[in-house]
């Protein structure tokens, strides 16, 4: 099938990238797509290793090094962008503001599959220079940049809280007051055991 997907994009003058992931989004809708996950999960991440390694050879650091600025201003921009736009589109199908941000945030980052457009496009001739150097930065600065906005959510989420920008959610703040009290029962003990040396 997967084989069958690329010839057929290939034909039709996409890459052979792309008919193999339209074939991935089909495959993983059917009731086999469990199995096939457990089957080609070695080599998926074989894979995944050699197509970062091979993205980490692409990026010229030197250059993105003289160009941080712009490269710092231009993944700010895509996130804020993704986010508005994603929160967006979510809040019109009807979902609260919170829900809208979260889902925003979680989705603002660019997709891997960046790379293998970016690829496309550079073998086309339609980027080149440092213009693509730039791109291939911003993508990749852009996914590092995920685990940070994960960690954001909860402090987003408390102070749309305290702003009234969306409801409180007791799970949320529950969650938020457990590792505030975690962390300061943590301080606690450590000037407890600190007092302790002292009078000993």
């Amino acid at each position: 099938m997967i084989s069958l997907s690329s010839q057929c994009s290939d034909k039709l003058g996409l890459s052979l990238e792309l008919g193999s992931f339209a074939a991935g989004v089909m495959i993983a809708t059917t009731d086999l797509a469990q199995h096939t996950l457990e089957q080609i999960e070695p080599i998926r991440n074989l894979f995944a290793a050699l197509f970062l390694a091979s993205i980490g050879m692409l990026i010229h650091v030197h250059f993105l090094w003289n160009h941080v600025d712009i490269l710092v201003a231009s993944v700010i921009l895509v996130i804020v962008i993704k986010t508005i736009i994603i929160a967006s589109v979510v809040k019109g199908f009807g979902y609260s503001n919170k829900t809208s941000i979260l889902v925003g945030m979680s989705m603002a980052q660019i997709g891997e599959f960046a790379f293998v457009l970016l690829s496309r496009a550079s073998n086309l001739h339609l980027v080149e220079g440092k213009l693509y150097l730039l791109l291939l930065g911003t993508t990749a600065l852009s996914l590092v940049t995920t685990p940070f906005l994960f960690k954001l959510i909860p402090a987003v989420v408390h102070l749309g809280v305290l702003l009234r920008w969306f409801s409180p959610d007791s799970s949320v703040e529950i969650a938020y007051k457990v590792d505030n009290l975690r962390s300061e029962s943590g301080k606690q003990r450590i000037i407890l055991m600190d007092q302790e040396s002292h009078d000993s």
